[in-house]
C-alpha cells in the first residue's frame, strides 16, 4: 500500500429498532431463589402472572457465556398494577461453580488493543497464564501454546459456539474469530465441573455473533507503516546513515461484518470477513559468520576475549593451529565453499544482522445462520475459513542464504459447527453440537545448493538443499522449514442435557470425536550437519575444519493415523440452602491410543531379544522387535486402551447472606491430559518403515567414509524386502504398552466480594499436582568399558568379530560403545538409539491469585489480577514429537535395568522448576470513556473519546545451562546435558552482554554429567503497555464512525529475550534478540 492508512467511507442507512430476539451463543443460565416477604424460601416455585402481587422487574442483566448469575426474587403482596423495578446488572460474584474464571464481553474486546487482533491473547488476561508462543512450524500460525495455572502448554480446551475447537495434532487452539465477529470469551481453570474435559489446564469458550431482527454491522481497516514505528534494538546499522534500519513493515487488516433477519423472528444471518496483507523486512536477526581472516587461517581475533564471553581460547595444536593460526589448506574444502556463499561482514568477530523478508496474506470469512423453529427449538450453522500464505523468505532476501531458515506457508483451516437447542419442558433443556474441523499446514522451501555442489559425498532426498547448524553462530536452512504437510481432521459430537428437579440442577451428557491425520515431513531428509565446538572449543573453527559434531539423515516421515475419543459425565448442582451450594459429579474419559492405519508401529522387549525371538510379521527384523500381527502385540497402536479414567469433581460454595454478593468457594477435580497427535511422529524413522542414521565425530566432506560406513541411502522402506543388513545402528523408541495416562489433580479455595454495584475483588488459592507425565529416556547409551577411563585406552568388541583397541576411548564411535553393542555386537549393530517412554514425570503448582474487577460504570471499566506462584517437577514432553535422547539427562538401561528405586533416583536428578512457569504475573486492562456532554461545544470536542490499555508484567522464564557437546559420551543430546555450576552466583551484571556469568559455569569432565539444576536460573522479566485511543463520531439512527490510534509496547521498553545458555557457544550469557519495539497502528471503523 502506498499510504499508511487507507480510509474507507461507506454509507448505509438502516432503521434501527429494538431487538426482539436473544440468541444463546453457547451456554449460560440464571439462578436464584423465590422468597416470601419474610425471606422464607419457596421451594419448587414456578413463575406465573397473577393479580394481587407486586410485579418484580429487574433490568440490566446480561447473560454471558458460561456465567451463572444468582438473581434472588422476593414475592410480596401488593395492589394491582404495583411494580417493583430494580435497575442493576447481575452480581459479579460466582456462588455456584467451583472453577476459577473470567468472562470478557464484546465491548471489552472491541475496546482493548489486541496485538494482531488475535483474540487468543485474551486468555493471558485471565490470570496465571503464560504464553509459550506458536508451538512449531507444524502448527497453524494463529495457534498459541498457553499454560494456565501450572498446566501444560497444550492443556487448554477450546470451545467455539459450544463445539470442540482444538487441533488434536498439536493440542492447541484452531483459529478463533476476529474481534468484530466474536460475541464473548470466557476462561475457566481449576476444579471445573464434569461437563468440561479433554484438557486439564482450563477451558476457553468463545461465542460468535449472530444475526437478529435488526440489520447491523461494520466495516473497518487497521493499518501499520514502518515510518511510525520505533527501530528494533538489534536491527542492522545502515552503512550510509549510521542509524538502525527500519523493519519495513506495511500491514493492512480490512473487512467487516453484517447481520440481520432472513425471516423476521425466525431465520437470521451473520457474515464476516477479515483480510490481512503485510510486508516486513526486519533486519534484526543477529548471528556470526566466518570472517575473511578466518578463511585465511587467522583465528586469533575470534578466539580472543574480544569475541568470546568465556575469554581467550587457545585452539588445539593437534589440528595444526599455531598461535591460533592455521594453514588455510587444512580447512575443509566443502566448508570454505559454503562460507563463500554467505554474506560478508566487517565485524572482526563475524557478527552480522540480517533480515528474513515475508509477505504474509491471511483471510478469514465467517458465515452463520440461526433458525428459531418454534419457541422451544432453535438451530444454528456456522462456518469459518482461515487461510495463511507466504513464500519462503529467501525469495525476497536478495540472495542472502541466511534468510532460508524461514520457509513458506500455505495453511488452510475449515471449521463447521451445527448446534441444536431444545427446551423439552420448563425444567429440561438439551443442547447438541456437531463440528467438523479440517486443517492443512503446508511448508515450502527454496532451493539453494546441494551437497554435490560443494563437494560433499552423500545422498539427499531433497535436491539443492542443505542444512548447516553452528552453535551460537549461523545456520543455513533448517529441517523444520523443508517441504512438509500436516493434515489433521477432527469430527466431534456432544450432547448436554440440563434438568432441574427441586433444589437440584442435574447435568448429563457426553462427547465423542474421531481424529485422523496424514503427514509427510522431511525434517532430516536432506542430511543436516551440526557443529558444536566440541573439537576445537570454537564452533566456527569446527565448521571450517569440517569437524562435524553430529550428522543425521533419515527417509521422509509419513504418517496415517486415527484416534477416537469418547466421554460421559454426570453432575449435580444442589442448592442445599439459600447460602450453601454443592457441586459434584464425575466424568468417564477412557484413553484410546493412536491407531496406525498402515500398521507402521512397533515395540521392543528385552526378554524377546535375550531369547532371540523374532517377529513373525517381519522375520528379518532384529530379535526383540515385534509388530502388529505378532502374538501379544496390542492392535495397531502398540498400547492398550485405558478404560479406567474416571475423574471425580466436587465443590462447595457458601454465600453467607444469600444475596449473591459474597462467596467462599472450594473445589477439587481430577482431569486427564492426553498427549498430542504429533507425539509419536518419529516412529516412522525406524525399520522397516524408514531409516534414520546419526553419525558423531565425522567429517563434512565425506561423512560416511570418514567413519568407515557405507552410505545406506537411498533405501527401500515399508516392505518385507527391507535391507536390514544395510540399516546399521538405526533409531528406535519403545513405548510400554501399559503406560499410564497423564492425570491432573486440581484444587482451589476462593473468596469473592462485591463492593457496590460494579466492583468485586477476589482472593484465590490455586493448586494442582500432575502425575504420569511422559518423557523419553535413553535405554542404550554409549558407555566407557569397566576398568577404562574416558581419555585412556579401551578395547571394544566389533560386530564382525574380534576387538579393537583405542588409545583414547572418547574417540571411539558412539555406536561401538553402546551397551548392547558390547553385550552382543552381532545383535547390537542393528540397534543404535533405543529409547523408551516413561510415565514417571510429575509437576506440582501452588499459586495465589488476587483479582479486581470493575465493570463499565461512569465510563470506566477495569480488570486487574496478580499471580504469585511456585511450580516444580520432572521432564514433560507431551506436546513435542518424540526425539531420541532429548528427555531425561541420564540414561536408564533397557538392557541391564536398575532397580525401581535406582531408576527413580536417576529421574529425580531432573527435578527442577517448570519450564512454563513465571513466578510473578500482573495483568491490568482498563478503559476510560468521556461522557456525552450537554454543551454543544464540549460535546463536539470532548465527548466520544475512549482510552484503553493493557499492562502486563511477568518474571523471567526459567533457564537451563547446557554443555553444547556430548561431555558424558553417552549420546544424550548436547541440548539436554547440563553444565557444572562452579560459583554460587550464576549471573553477570544482567546486561545484554553479560546476563549469565561464564566464569560461574564449567564443562563437566569427560564421561560425567553436570551438577547444575534444570531450569534453575532466571531470564529477563518483561513489562509492556499497549494503548488504544479512540474517537467515536455518532450520527442518527445509531450509526457512528470510529477513528483509532493504537501503540503496542507504547513506551518502547526494551523487551529482552533469553540469553544464550549453551556453554560451548562464544556468545554464552549474551542476549542477541528482543521483542518488538513500539509498533503503531491506525484504524477507522464505520458501524451501523
Amino acid at each position: 500500500m502506498r499510504h499508511p492508512i487507507r480510509l474507507m467511507v461507506c454509507v448505509v442507512v438502516i432503521l434501527l429498532v429494538s431487538i426482539t430476539t436473544t440468541w444463546a451463543q453457547a451456554t449460560a443460565q440464571i439462578n436464584g431463589t423465590v422468597a416470601d416477604s419474610s425471606g422464607g424460601i419457596l421451594p419448587g416455585a414456578t413463575v406465573v402472572v397473577l393479580s394481587g402481587f407486586r410485579t418484580y422487574v429487574r433490568t440490566g442483566i446480561v447473560l454471558q457465556v458460561n456465567s451463572n448469575p444468582v438473581i434472588p426474587v422476593t414475592l410480596q403482596i401488593g395492589a394491582i398494577g404495583e411494580t417493583i423495578t430494580v435497575t442493576s446488572a447481575a452480581p459479579l460474584v460466582e456462588t455456584r461453580n467451583p472453577a476459577v474464571g473470567q468472562v470478557i464481553n464484546n465491548e471489552q474486546v472491541q475496546a482493548l488493543p489486541l496485538e494482531g487482533r488475535n483474540v487468543a491473547s485474551l486468555v493471558l488476561l485471565a490470570g496465571g497464564a503464560v504464553d509459550t508462543g506458536n508451538p512449531s512450524s507444524r502448527s497453524l500460525t494463529q495457534s498459541r501454546g498457553i499454560a494456565v495455572a501450572g498446566g501444560q502448554q497444550f492443556g487448554v480446551q477450546y470451545l467455539l459456539d459450544g463445539a470442540m475447537h482444538n487441533n488434536w495434532y498439536d493440542g492447541v487452539n484452531l483459529p478463533l474469530p476476529f474481534p468484530d465477529a466474536m460475541q464473548e470469551f470466557s476462561v475457566e481453570t481449576s476444579s471445573q465441573n464434569a461437563q468440561n474435559g479433554v484438557k486439564a489446564g482450563g477451558t476457553v469458550s468463545v461465542a460468535t455473533k449472530a444475526g437478529t431482527n435488526l440489520f447491523h454491522g461494520d466495516v473497518f481497516e487497521f493499518a501499520r507503516h514502518h515510518r511510525f514505528n520505533a527501530t528494533a534494538p538489534f536491527a542492522a546499522i545502515s552503512a550510509t546513515t549510521g542509524e538502525r534500519t527500519s523493519d519495513g513493515l506495511v500491514r493492512n487488516q480490512f473487512g467487516g461484518v453484517l447481520g440481520g433477519p432472513i425471516v423476521q423472528n425466525k431465520i437470521f444471518f451473520f457474515g464476516a470477513y477479515q483480510g490481512t496483507h503485510a510486508t516486513q523486512t526486519p533486519a534484526d536477526i543477529v548471528t556470526f559468520i566466518p570472517t575473511a581472516a578466518m578463511l585465511n587461517g587467522d583465528f586469533s581475533t575470534v578466539a580472543s576475549a574480544q569475541c568470546r564471553a568465556q575469554g581467550n581460547l587457545t585452539l588445539p595444536a593437534a589440528f595444526g593451529f599455531v598461535n591460533n593460526r592455521i594453514d588455510p589448506a587444512r580447512l575443509s574444502p566443502a566448508a570454505v565453499r559454503i562460507a563463500r556463499m554467505l554474506p560478508t561482514t566487517n565485524d572482526p568477530c563475524g557478527q552480522i544482522a540480517y533480515s528474513r523478508p515475508t509477505r504474509p496474506r491471511e483471510r478469514q470469512p465467517i458465515a452463520r445462520v440461526d433458525w428459531q423453529l418454534d419457541k422451544s427449538h432453535s438451530l444454528f450453522v456456522r462456518y469459518m475459513l482461515s487461510t495463511t500464505f507466504w513464500g519462503p523468505a529467501f525469495e525476497n532476501a536478495n540472495g542472502n542464504i541466511l534468510a532460508a531458515t524461514l520457509g513458506g506457508r500455505d495453511n488452510t483451516q475449515h471449521s463447521l459447527a451445527i448446534g441444536d437447542s431444545m427446551v423439552l419442558s420448563n425444567t429440561i433443556v438439551n443442547n447438541v453440537r456437531l463440528s467438523v474441523n479440517r486443517t492443512s499446514v503446508v511448508r515450502t522451501h527454496s532451493e539453494l545448493f546441494g551437497p554435490e555442489d560443494v563437494g560433499i559425498k552423500m545422498f539427499t532426498y531433497i535436491p539443492n538443499y542443505m542444512n548447516i547448524t553452528t552453535t551460537g553462530a549461523f545456520s543455513i536452512n533448517t529441517g523444520t522449514e523443508t517441504f512438509s504437510f500436516y493434515k489433521p481432521n477432527t469430527y466431534s459430537l456432544s450432547d448436554d442435557l440440563t434438568m432441574v428437579r427441586g433444589n437440584h440442577q442435574y447435568g448429563f451428557g457426553g462427547a465423542m470425536a474421531v481424529s485422523d491425520w496424514k503427514t509427510e515431513s522431511n525434517i532430516r531428509s536432506m542430511g543436516p550437519f551440526s557443529f558444536s565446538g566440541g573439537v576445537t572449543g570454537l564452533p566456527l573453527a569446527d565448521f571450517l575444519l569440517g569437524r562435524v559434531f553430529e550428522f543425521r539423515e533419515a527417509t521422509p516421515f509419513r504418517q496415517d493415523i486415527k484416534q477416537p475419543y469418547f466421554a460421559l459425565y454426570g453432575q449435580d448442582t444442589w442448592r442445599v440452602s439459600s447460602s450453601v451450594t454443592l457441586n459434584y459429579g464425575a466424568r468417564w474419559e477412557p484413553w484410546f491410543p493412536q491407531d496406525s492405519v498402515d500398521r507402521a508401529v512397533y515395540n521392543f522387549d528385552v526378554e524377546r531379544m535375550r531369547a532371540g525371538t523374532r517377529s513373525t510379521v517381519y522375520p528379518q527384523a532384529p530379535a526383540g522387535l515385534y509388530y502388529p500381527g505378532d502374538p501379544g502385540f496390542p492392535g495397531n497402536s502398540g498400547m492398550k486402551t485405558v478404560w479406567s479414567n474416571i475423574a471425580p469433581r466436587a465443590g462447595v460454595s457458601w454465600d453467607p447472606k444469600g444475596d449473591g454478593r459474597t462467596s467462599l468457594r472450594a473445589g477439587y477435580g481430577l482431569t486427564g491430559d492426553f498427549v498430542t497427535g504429533q507425539f509419536f511422529f518419529d516412529s516412522r524413522s525406524a525399520p522397516p518403515f524408514g531409516l534414520e542414521q546419526r553419525l558423531t565425530g565425522t567429517l563434512l566432506d565425506d561423512p560416511w567414509g570418514a567413519v568407515g560406513r557405507t552410505n545406506p541411502y537411498p533405501i527401500s522402506v515399508g516392505g518385507a524386502d527391507y535391507p536390514y543388513s544395510a540399516a546399521l545402528y538405526p533409531l528406535f523408541i519403545s513405548m510400554p504398552y501399559d503406560i499410564k495416562t497423564t492425570r491432573n489433580h486440581s484444587w482451589n479455595v476462593a473468596f469473592q466480594r462485591q463492593v457496590g454495584d460494579n466492583m468485586a475483588f477476589s482472593t484465590t488459592y490455586l493448586g494442582n499436582h500432575m502425575v504420569n507425565m511422559w518423557g523419553v529416556v535413553d535405554g542404550n547409551p554409549g558407555v566407557i568399558p569397566a576398568g577404562a577411563t574416558p581419555t585412556g585406552s579401551c578395547t571394544l568388541k566389533l560386530p564382525t568379530g574380534g576387538t579393537q583397541t583405542f588409545t583414547d576411548c572418547s574417540t571411539a564411535s558412539l555406536d561401538l560403545r553402546r551397551e548392547l553393542s558390547q553385550l552382543n555386537p552381532a545383535v547390537g549393530q542393528y540397534y543404535g538409539y533405543l529409547d523408551w517412554i516413561t510415565d514417571a514425570g510429575w509437576q506440582t503448582y501452588h499459586g495465589l491469585l488476587l483479582s479486581l474487577q470493575r465493570r463499565s460504570a461512569s465510563g470506566i471499566t477495569t480488570s486487574a489480577n496478580y499471580t504469585v506462584s511456585a511450580c516444580e517437577g520432572l521432564i514433560s514432553q507431551g506436546q513435542a514429537p518424540l526425539n531420541v535422547a532429548t528427555g531425561y539427562m541420564k540414561p536408564v538401561s533397557l538392557i541391564n535395568p536398575p532397580s525401581d528405586a535406582e531408576t527413580q533416583a536417576i529421574f529425580d536428578e531432573d527435578k527442577g522448576r517448570c519450564g512454563t512457569w513465571r513466578k510473578h504475573i500482573l495483568n491490568l486492562s482498563a478503559s476510560v470513556e468521556t461522557p456525552q456532554f450537554t454543551n454543544t461545544a464540549a460535546r463536539a470536542l470532548a465527548s466520544g473519546w475512549r482510552l484503553s490499555g493493557i499492562f502486563r508484567a511477568n518474571s523471567g522464564s526459567p533457564l537451563t545451562v547446557t554443555t553444547g557437546t556430548d561431555r558424558a559420551l553417552s549420546g544424550i543430546q548436547a541440548t539436554t546435558q547440563r553444565a557444572n555450576q562452579v560459583l554460587d552466583n550464576p549471573y553477570g551484571d544482567k546486561t545484554i552482554n553479560n546476563w549469565l556469568n561464564p566464569a560461574a559455569f564449567a564443562q563437566p569432565a569427560l564421561g560425567t554429567y553436570g551438577n547444575s539444576v534444570r531450569n534453575a536460573f532466571d531470564g529477563p522479566g518483561r513489562k509492556v503497555v499497549d494503548l488504544s485511543l479512540v474517537r467515536s463520531f455518532r450520527f442518527r439512527n445509531g450509526r457512528h464512525v470510529e477513528a483509532r490510534v493504537e501503540a503496542f509496547n507504547a513506551f518502547n521498553w526494551f523487551l529482552l529475550d533469553i540469553p544464550n545458555t549453551t556453554l560451548s557457544s562464544a556468545t554464552f550469557g549474551r542476549i542477541t534478540s528482543s521483542g518488538d519495539p513500539r509498533i503503531m497502528q491506525f484504524a477507522v471503523k464505520y458501524e451501523f
